[in-house]
């Protein structure tokens, strides 16, 4: 079984790579467009919070040098509190941007994996077509996955919390703890595997919202582990990337600027890959359970039969 299961998450991963590779043209735009919109947010972001925070700092400095009860003390407070607002906005108009570009993006590659997958042709100008038209069943099903994720993390804070401030023996609450943190861990990755593959399911199906959880909770069954090695793999690379970044420490300008170019593009790329890989376990999980796949790329509704992924042409 230990075989199986590792030889099916290899088929995955080079499943996935076959598909970035298959519509060479497509995908090469696709991420270059991504990653350049994704470059100007960062840099748009780092040079105007990077202003705004050395004038922060200079302000902050003269005013402890400052006299309470003066005018400059004052007006430099009133500046120091505009600077504190203005980095707020910028920084929740940075986060907006990026979650809707990754929304649009995240979409648009599920949408290209499958028909690259299916061996149909496409544009990069038909891709976002599409997408534009599929936003809203995805969008629904992502509501559903925050509400669920929120509601998950406070339950699991009001279950573990307690056992950190309550008084008693040590060795026991500690190792009772451990267990819950492990079991909730352990839920938290699989209900992971549920919301990601709904909203491949609500992109590519018209299933969507709680209908999209439920049937990504059916057609997992048998493939559960697969889709925690993908988990896996894709939290360890950002993770590496993630930690990389934060332990380079350097002032000069040029080389922050690389370093968080590098590190941000590095781990869109690998959330690129990963999307792809649930777009080839979504395939198999139908495949293993004898279903058709049903794919809603316009107006038109097409359906293709699940056939092996490596061997035969979609028609």
């Amino acid at each position: 079984m230990g075989s199986d299961m590792v030889l099916g998450f290899g088929g995955i991963v080079r499943e996935a790579l076959i598909i970035f590779c298959k519509n060479g043209k497509l995908m090469a735009s696709f991420t270059f467009l991504s990653l350049t919109l994704y470059s100007i947010l960062y840099l748009f972001n780092f040079f105007s919070t990077r202003s705004l925070i050395t004038k922060w700092i200079y302000n902050l400095s003269f005013l402890l040098l400052t006299t309470s009860n003066s005018p400059e003390y004052t007006n430099i407070l009133i500046g120091l509190n505009k600077d504190i607002r203005m980095f707020v906005s910028i920084e929740w108009t940075f986060l907006l941007m990026s979650s809707i570009s990754s929304f649009f993006f995240s979409t648009a590659t599920i949408l290209a994996s499958s028909i690259t997958h299916a061996g149909k042709p496409l544009s990069l100008k038909e891709l976002f077509s599409m997408t534009a038209r599929s936003l809203k069943r995805p969008f629904v099903t992502l509501v559903y996955v925050t509400l669920f994720g929120v509601g998950y993390i406070f339950l699991a804070l009001v279950t573990l919390l307690p056992l950190m401030v309550t008084s008693g023996d040590p060795f026991v609450l500690k190792a009772l703890f451990i267990v819950l943190s492990i079991l909730t861990a352990a839920l938290y990755a699989y209900l992971a595997i549920i919301w990601t593959l709904a909203l491949v399911i609500s992109i590519l199906e018209e299933n969507y919202g709680i209908e999209a959880h439920g049937k990504a909770a059916k057609i997992v069954k048998g493939r559960v582990l697969h889709g925690f090695l993908v988990n896996l793999l894709i939290t360890v690379l950002t993770y590496i990337l993630f930690l990389g970044f934060v332990s380079s420490s350097t002032r000069l300008a040029a080389v922050q600027i690389m370093i968080g170019l590098l590190t941000l593009n590095s781990i869109w790329l690998v959330r690129m890959f990963g999307l792809m890989a649930y777009t080839v376990l979504y395939y198999q999980c139908k495949k293993s359970h004898g279903e058709e796949v049903e794919l809603q790329w316009s107006t038109e509704h097409s359906k293709i039969h699940t056939l092996p992924l490596l061997t035969e042409n979609i028609p």
